[in-house]
């Protein structure tokens, strides 16, 4: 036999409501804060060590290299000009799962191929930002992390830039000489 809804005992907590089990909550959130404040303090020292729950994030805290190496689109302008291009015209999906695929194929031999391709793309879209590309080149740079980070030119945190591949976009113009621009 069940009793109707309305006529249950209203629910109540399991410890009563008085001044020392407030006290006592207050210092048990105050402990469990100042428990997770503490590790704050141990950041930057050596030899400190991540421990779950109680993180200091070591993916952002640790050591990076002097150098990292990046697969990647450079679109070049008619003027000679060169810049990155966005990372969709070498392939669909996230920025990382494109640049490992992307990464994996130019060391098989195939940056060539994902150069036309990419410029076939480029042709097709016609974003504005990329109506100046005549040529694309899939290239393998190296960057040094420390220039890059503190904001500097292009060209002093890239060290070395390999070519893989280049392709002419289909309907551009040429890419000028150097008597030609003048």
């Amino acid at each position: 036999m069940s009793r109707a809804p309305h006529l249950l005992p209203p629910a109540a907590a399991s410890i009563p409501d008085s001044r020392s089990t407030r006290a006592l909550a207050g210092l048990l959130t105050g402990a469990l804060l100042a428990a997770v404040a503490l590790p704050i303090g141990r950041l930057g020292r050596e030899g400190a060590r991540d421990s779950f729950p109680f993180s200091h994030y070591p993916m952002f805290s640790a050591r990076r290299k002097a150098h990292y190496w990046v697969t990647h689109l450079l679109g070049v302008a008619a003027d000679g000009s060169v810049r990155p291009l966005h990372y969709s015209y070498l392939g669909s999906g996230g920025l990382n799962a494109v640049r490992r695929q992307v990464r994996r194929r130019v060391h098989e031999g195939d940056g060539q191929l994902l150069a036309e391709r990419a410029a076939a793309r480029i042709a097709g879209r016609d974003r504005p930002a990329d109506r100046e590309v005549v040529q694309v080149q899939v290239v393998r740079g190296r960057y040094l992390v420390e220039p890059f980070m503190a904001g500097a030119a292009r060209e002093q945190f890239t060290s070395r830039l390999d070519v893989r591949g280049t392709a002419a976009v289909p309907g551009r113009g040429a890419l000028l000489t150097g008597q030609d621009a003048r």
